[in-house]
């Protein structure tokens, strides 16, 4: 301290930690005093603003083009487990978790498989707004008839699954009501207007940028789109005008389309190929005709699977859902 005091720099110094200011690496001081921007009587230093990473998440959270502010990735517990020490209490959390405690999501298809204290992984507490359900994309065709099974796991956060549910309750409504302008059948982006202007807020889809017509494919029992490139929608049951699909089930189906880039609004049948892929009708030409290279029937029966085109929207979405394929997950084991 003794030479910044002889230098009359001890008052001008910053507190890095605090002010989120650094020097400036601009030219070096004999440089400065050349060029007229710092005096020998003047004993500041100039001084540029540098982002904290709070102050850059910040300004990431606000500067978007459309929909509700970005999200974290993480649930809250979770990001709060790295930055404290205490116990956190959370409205998602059942009890208080602190640094001895695991922290685990919501696996409603295995009551049974949840305990609170494990031989492993201690004392578990259960984070209620991340729930791990089976996919269930999968027919398999068995000697009883079709077994739904599942290709991997399926997470998504429990607080925007409730934002969809009562979104398309809303959706269901309108759409049993008259059409506005006395039209032939209600459109997404009418549909989308209409929403608007008697709710007051923009709707999930457009808060975590799913399209419309997209959206309203996750719901293949309760809406059904028609007419030319699906410009139309309507209820598929007029006598019964409300959701008659889970909501749980339209997560599942926007996380694999996230994967894989189109939604399939029923599970896929094995060894069943759509018509409506043209690669795969290319495939069975080359079959036929023998030429070199083609694969044989029972590779395709194994592997192929019926596509669509993708749809990069999809894949783009800020929707918390994600999925992860069996073949993908590593294998736990409990020493002992």
């Amino acid at each position: 301290m003794t030479l910044l005091e002889n230098r009359g720099m001890v008052r001008s110094m910053p507190d890095l930690s605090a002010s989120g200011l650094s020097f400036n690496s601009g030219p070096t001081r004999p440089a400065r005093l050349a060029s007229g921007m710092l005096s020998e009587a003047d004993s500041t230093w100039p001084m540029q603003p540098l982002e904290s990473p709070h102050q850059k998440l910040q300004r990431g959270l606000k500067e978007r083009t459309r929909g509700a502010p970005f999200e974290q990735v993480a649930s809250a517990p979770l990001r709060l487990r790295k930055i404290r020490t205490t116990e956190i209490l959370h409205s998602s959390l059942d009890e208080p978790l602190s640094t001895y405690k695991s922290l685990e999501p919501v696996r409603p298809g295995w009551p049974a498989y949840w305990r609170r204290y494990h031989l492993c992984h201690g004392i578990r507490v259960k984070d209620q707004d991340s729930i791990v359900v089976e996919a269930k994309d999968l027919h398999v065709k068995t000697k009883k008839g079709l077994l739904r099974d599942s290709s991997g796991y399926v997470t998504y956060s429990e607080s925007h699954r409730r934002k969809v549910e009562i979104d398309v309750k809303f959706l269901a409504e309108i759409v049993n009501g008259g059409i506005p302008g006395g039209g032939h059948a209600w459109t997404p982006g009418k549909l989308e207007h209409v929403f608007k202007e008697r709710t007051g807020r923009p709707g999930s889809w457009v808060d975590y940028e799913v399209p419309m017509k997209h959206f309203l494919t996750l719901f293949p029992k309760t809406f059904e789109q028609f007419g030319a490139d699906l410009q139309f929608v309507r209820l598929r049951h007029m006598l019964r005008p409300t959701v008659m699909d889970r909501t749980e089930d339209a997560m599942s189906r926007l996380a694999c389309a996230r994967e894989r880039g189109f939604i399939e609004p029923h599970p896929h049948i094995e060894g069943t190929v759509g018509l409506h892929n043209e690669d795969l009708r290319e495939m069975f030409e080359g079959i036929d005709e023998c030429r070199p290279g083609s694969p044989n029937l029972a590779d395709i029966k194994g592997n192929l699977r019926a596509k669509t085109a993708d749809i990069g929207d999809l894949r783009n979405n800020r929707m918390k859902s994600c999925f992860k394929a069996h073949s993908a997950m590593r294998p736990t084991t409990c020493p002992g």
